[in-house]
């Protein structure tokens, strides 16, 4: 393409590939649909691979609240710049034509694309909002409707994204209601470019916590959506040897995306299960926080990923000396959800006032009310589609 201006003449397509890419890669993704209508080359440089990744990376975080449907309102997601928490969309949901509303949890974020699961009809969603792209997955036939544990993840190796089933169908086929992360169970992986599941079975990941006398691990619950951290899906869970320990563990089930293998990350021994609230990702580190009965919110960091003895408290906070005392002495907050830059999201139970903290400069401001938000979870626009 080129343009007449004051008598000089442009060539854009004369830009070198490299020099172009990287101006291009710093604007937000609405501005790069436009710049696909310049021209061909243009269009083939935008659509490549090695593009979305570097696009990708200089985006900045932002959050997104999940809001249910009221009086007149639609189901709808609201995403929000993640250091100044400004609205910058809200957008209906663009796969659901029915009277009745759905009941929608986030189960995982990945480079851009949101997944979700339907309560109500256990469909599983994919929804990339920035461009409105959606795609209803195809049902597991092999582990049915049975309650699972679910995960995103993008896989480099494959450009791909994958989603995870952890189901409670044991290697007799017999459904059980908790052990989902037991031996044997049945292992669901989507892909996207094939549109189709296959299955394996889970492996031995609490091998050194039983001992001689029983096999018994029981795994008693998983703390929150997934998480992406390393190229690889995260779930907190809580299990324990009753039999032996009559005491819980907590631990981090890991699963590589690209390796499709499973492994456990020990958590600080000092932490106790009832009082985490949340994994996290911190400034590309695995990370959650816990939250305690005199309102001490602790955030935990792994430098070293493969290490288990890496763990450090980054940050600690009393909420009850940092946040108004509103409703007397009975007010109490709870941390939703911790931004990889830093920025702790944090919501009153008695009502709904949201607040974020910026655990680098110590600061906290009030966000806009938000009513009826029934899930949160991170996210970064992106241009990734989920239709060939």
């Amino acid at each position: 393409m080129a343009s007449l201006q004051k008598g000089v003449f442009y060539n854009y397509n004369d830009i070198p590939c490299d020099f172009l890419g990287d101006i291009l890669s710093r604007l937000d993704v609405k501005s790069l649909k436009r710049c696909e209508c310049v021209s061909k080359s243009w269009l083939s440089l935008l659509r490549t691979q090695y593009f979305n990744d570097l696009h990708l990376k200089r985006q900045l975080p932002c959050v997104v609240f999940l809001h249910k449907k009221v009086r007149r309102f639609d189901h709808h997601l609201s995403i929000c710049e993640g250091q100044s928490f400004v609205e910058i969309s809200l957008q209906k949901f663009p796969f659901f034509e029915m009277d009745q509303p759905p009941l929608l949890l986030f189960m995982g974020s990945d480079n851009g694309v949101l997944g979700l699961y339907d309560l109500r009809t256990k469909a599983v969603y994919l929804w990339n909002p920035t461009i409105n792209e959606s795609k209803e997955l195809p049902p597991s036939p092999e582990l049915g409707s049975n309650h699972s544990e679910l995960g995103l993840g993008y896989d480099p190796l494959t450009s791909n994204f994958k989603v995870v089933k952890v189901s409670s169908l044991d290697k007799n086929g017999i459904v059980g209601t908790g052990n989902k992360f037991k031996e044997g169970n049945q292992i669901g992986i989507y892909s996207l470019r094939s549109n189709s599941w296959k299955t394996m079975a889970m492996p031995n990941i609490f091998s050194e916590f039983q001992s001689s006398s029983t096999s018994d691990i029981t795994i008693y619950t998983s703390l929150g959506c997934s998480i992406v951290v390393n190229e690889c899906i995260h779930w907190m869970i809580c299990f324990g040897n009753t039999t032996v320990h009559h005491q819980t563990s907590l631990g981090i089930v890991s699963f590589d995306i690209s390796m499709e293998n499973f492994r456990l990350i020990k958590s600080p021994q000092s932490v106790k299960g009832p009082n985490v609230k949340k994994l996290a990702n911190f400034s590309g580190c695995l990370s959650f926080f816990t939250l305690n009965e005199v309102q001490v919110v602790d955030i935990w960091v792994l430098k070293k990923y493969d290490d288990s003895d890496s763990w450090f408290k980054y940050f600690s906070v009393n909420f009850l000396s940092l946040l108004p005392n509103t409703f007397g002495q009975h007010s109490s907050y709870v941390p939703k959800e911790f931004l990889s830059n830093g920025n702790l999201v944090i919501c009153s139970s008695e009502a709904d006032y949201w607040y974020w903290y910026d655990t680098k400069n110590n600061r906290i401001k009030n966000m806009d009310e938000r009513y009826c938000v029934s899930g949160i979870t991170t996210y970064v626009e992106s241009a990734y589609k989920l239709k060939g």
